[in-house]
């Protein structure tokens, strides 16, 4: 891996772990299991955690505004 690529990881890495804290405050998800979930960035916990709040992938991963509409829509529901 390249200095490039390696720069843009930790870019991606940086922008999903402050979906997770906005989703967090939003919701009040415990520290406890937001530290799981933010440090390692680990597929099976993201997944749990998306899955858990009914917050969409699109915008936890990719941070698609479309995804984000979904997730506030969901939650109203």
């Amino acid at each position: 891996m390249n200095a490039d690529q390696r720069e843009e990881r930790v870019k991606f890495k940086q922008e999903m772990r402050r979906r997770i804290d906005l989703i967090a405050v939003d919701y009040g998800v415990p520290e406890s299991e937001v530290a799981k979930v933010r440090g390692r960035l680990k597929h099976h916990d993201v997944l749990n955690f998306a899955k858990k709040y009914r917050i969409s992938l699109d915008w936890l991963i990719c941070g698609d505004l479309k995804g984000l509409v979904r997730t506030i829509v969901a939650r109203r529901a």
